[in-house]
């Protein structure tokens, strides 16, 4: 397993406690080899925006994109920057990222969809 996959293994299940509200206390559990890879990504990068590892979660993006270039993963990917671009200059500044960051993501999210597009229609 690469350090993406366990990352996001580790992320998955922490960030899956955050987003349904499970305590480790709590006799239910969340059973992540049952979610699949999109829902584990979504939820490791929503856990990853939340903590203000925005660089890194930037890296989650691309890597998955890389190896699944699904339009969930490219929804979720612009849903990610739209987030961002809410945030202020300072917030941004004091989680080491940009505006320019951000629109620069957006640029090549969108220029790797219409690759793949293009990749589709010779097939």
């Amino acid at each position: 397993m690469d350090y993406f996959e366990e990352l996001m293994k580790g992320l998955g299940k922490i960030g899956a406690k955050v987003l349904f509200n499970k305590e480790e206390k709590s006799s239910e559990t969340i059973n992540i080899d049952q979610m699949g890879s999109i829902d584990i990504f979504k939820i490791v990068l929503k856990s990853l925006y939340i903590k203000g590892n925005y660089n890194e979660a930037e890296n989650l993006i691309f890597h998955e994109l890389e190896k699944n270039n699904s339009p969930e993963v490219y929804e979720a990917s612009c849903d990610f920057y739209n987030l961002l671009l809410k945030k202020s200059d300072e917030e941004l500044l004091k989680n080491n990222f940009s505006k320019e960051e951000i629109y620069q993501g957006l640029e090549d999210i969108k220029n790797l969809n219409q690759i793949k597009k293009i990749n589709y229609s010779f097939l």
